[in-house]
């Protein structure tokens, strides 16, 4: 079964690599506080880390950005009966390429910040990142350097309220008004 696993996840990264430019348009840093539209995408399917992210995002809506969330439940739950779209791996191609109506259209939006609240790489998340019409990306580490244009690596026991904590110290950190040092 393992090596089934290791086929699908080898199938999964040319496709994810397939199809994307090689400088795709409109790519820029972008500043925590500039940005006016902002895509989560998350792993749901533990119901402490969906309360963690819905107050982050809560937070956002109140300082006047629209927000936009997308879950991935790594089970067979139903994303029915919850305040923000979703997708499950039954959503999800052999190659674990998302196929549901809510992840394409939330692929093609065009966010100013897409943000990825997972402390660990998750295969459908990584490749909706990668393939996101969004300006500037935000994400955990992984080894597919063009998922996201910023990459946060935090130790494995971290839990997600201490990842989205790095991930906004990170992005108060981009200030796009500083100047480049004279030479």
């Amino acid at each position: 079964m393992q090596l089934i696993e290791q086929i699908r996840t080898q199938i999964h990264q040319s496709f994810l690599k397939k199809g994307l430019p090689a400088h795709p348009p409109g790519r820029s840093s972008m500043y925590l506080d500039n940005a006016k539209s902002i895509g989560i995408l998350f792993d749901g399917t533990e119901q402490a880390e969906r309360e963690i992210v819905l107050g982050y995002a809560e937070q956002l809506k109140q300082q006047g950005k629209k927000v936009k969330l997308l879950a991935f439940f790594n089970n067979k739950l139903k994303g029915d009966n919850f305040s923000f779209a979703a997708f499950n791996r039954r959503q999800t191609d052999w190659t674990l390429r998302p196929t549901s109506r809510e992840a394409l259209e939330f692929k093609d939006q065009p966010f100013d910040l897409l943000l990825n609240i997972s402390h660990s790489s998750i295969l459908p998340l990584d490749y909706l990142a990668a393939h996101s019409k969004a300006r500037f990306r935000v994400g955990p580490f992984t080894e597919n350097t063009f998922c996201y244009d910023l990459m946060i690596d935090s130790p494995v026991k971290t839990d997600l309220k201490a990842f989205l904590h790095q991930v906004v110290f990170y992005m108060k950190k981009m200030r796009p008004n500083y100047e480049a040092a004279a030479i």
